[in-house]
C-alpha cells in the first residue's frame, strides 16, 4: 500500500511539473551591451548629412513572457555612442550640420518570436520588434519609429536563473523641420533622419 501511494505521489508530481513547464512564464532581463555601432543620415533634396560613432554601449531591462514556443519581450534601452566622422553634402539654413558631440539615446521596445528549443536548459530565442527612439547629440535631437530584430543564446542554470548573450540590430526613421508653415499656406519641409545601431550583448533572465 505504501508502495503504492508513494508511485501515485510520484505521478502526481510530474504531472504538476509537465503542467508548469507549459504554462505562461515570466522573467525580468537585464542586459548591457559593451560593443555596437551607430550611424544617422539626415537628408533633404540635395542635402545629405552623414554621421558615424563609435565606442557604442547600452544598459537594457525587459519583460519577457514565453509560453511553449512563443516569446514576447517588452525592452527599455539606454545607450550612448562617441563621435567618429561625418561627410557632409550640401549647405543647410536651417541648422548647423558640422557638429561632433558624442550622441544618446533612449528607446523602448516591443518584440515578439519564437524560440527554438524552449522549456529546456539552453534556448534559442528570435525576436522581431517595433518601436519609439529618442536621440540626442549633435544636430539630432529627434524621435525616431525602429524596426528591430534580436537573437539570443539562453542558458539556465536552475529553472528561474540564467544567462544570456546575443545581438540586436535597429533601423529607424524620424524627421527633422525644416521650414516654418507660412501665413499663406505653404507646406513645410522636414529633413528626414534615418538612424541604425548594431550591438552585441549578455546578460540574465530572472523569473518572476
Amino acid at each position: 500500500m505504501k508502495t503504492k501511494i508513494a508511485m501515485l505521489s510520484i505521478a502526481m508530481l510530474a504531472i504538476c511539473s509537465l503542467a508548469k513547464a507549459q504554462e505562461k512564464v515570466s522573467s525580468l532581463t537585464i542586459g548591457y551591451a559593451p560593443l555596437g555601432y551607430t550611424h544617422v543620415n539626415i537628408s533633404l533634396d540635395d542635402e545629405k548629412y552623414k554621421y558615424d560613432y563609435k565606442s557604442y554601449w547600452n544598459a537594457t531591462i525587459g519583460y519577457e513572457k514565453q509560453f511553449k514556443g512563443a516569446v514576447s519581450l517588452t525592452e527599455v534601452t539606454y545607450a550612448q555612442a562617441s563621435f567618429d566622422k561625418y561627410d557632409l553634402s550640401g549647405t543647410s539654413k536651417w541648422f548647423n550640420p558640422a557638429q561632433s558631440e558624442d550622441i544618446y539615446s533612449l528607446s523602448v521596445t516591443t518584440y515578439v518570436g519564437k524560440t527554438i528549443n524552449p522549456n529546456k536548459r539552453i534556448q534559442f530565442p528570435l525576436y522581431i520588434g517595433i518601436g519609439g527612439d529618442y536621440l540626442n547629440g549633435g544636430p539630432i535631437h529627434n524621435l525616431a519609429i525602429d524596426l528591430a530584430a534580436k537573437a539570443r543564446i539562453k542558458f539556465y542554470i536552475t529553472s528561474g536563473f540564467g544567462i544570456y548573450v546575443g545581438a540586436t540590430g535597429r533601423y529607424g526613421w524620424g524627421s527633422k523641420r525644416a521650414s516654418e508653415s507660412k501665413s499663406s499656406g505653404s507646406s513645410s519641409k522636414s529633413y528626414s533622419v534615418v538612424p541604425s545601431q548594431w550591438a552585441v550583448d549578455a546578460g540574465l533572465v530572472i523569473g518572476l
